[in-house]
């Protein structure tokens, strides 16, 4: 038989789990409706997903922020002069813990430079807190 203790901590266990999986729902949509946006060069729809606190951007000018959403929606235009998309896949997705929640999610991007045949394949990681609002954006990082 178990003890209060154990049932205790099975318990909480269960329900961390629990609430875990539901909200990954709610952050695989979060990371869809990014995933779309980045895939049409959507820089004002991307910045939509800001959190309260910014966003912090690590592409290939170098590291800002944490910025606004409309500096951030700035930045990330540059970013889509220069590329067109040729395919984008969702890739790892997790819940991290932390209060509040964190998590982060993969992209892999396969672009390639405006005016050339040429592609290159990156990686788009995204760092996300749960909000009030749902699941918003602290970081983006452009991998090679």
């Amino acid at each position: 038989m178990m003890g209060r203790t154990a049932l205790a901590a099975l318990s909480l266990l269960l329900g961390t789990a629990l609430t875990a999986h539901s909200q990954e729902p709610a952050l695989e949509g979060t990371i869809a409706r990014f995933a779309k946006s980045w895939s049409r060069g959507d820089a004002g729809g991307i910045a939509s997903f800001v959190a309260a606190a910014g966003v912090s951007l690590d592409l290939e000018g170098g590291r800002a922020g944490p910025l606004g959403s409309r500096q951030a929606a700035a930045a990330l235009r540059r970013v889509f002069e220069d590329y067109e998309t040729v395919s984008l896949r969702s890739g790892m997705i997790r819940i991290v813990g932390g209060t509040p929640q964190r998590a982060f999610g993969e992209l892999d991007w396969v672009v390639r430079a405006r005016g050339t045949t040429d592609t290159e394949r990156r990686v788009v990681f995204v760092a996300l807190v749960r909000e009030e609002r749902g699941w918003r954006v602290t970081h983006i990082r452009l991998l090679r």
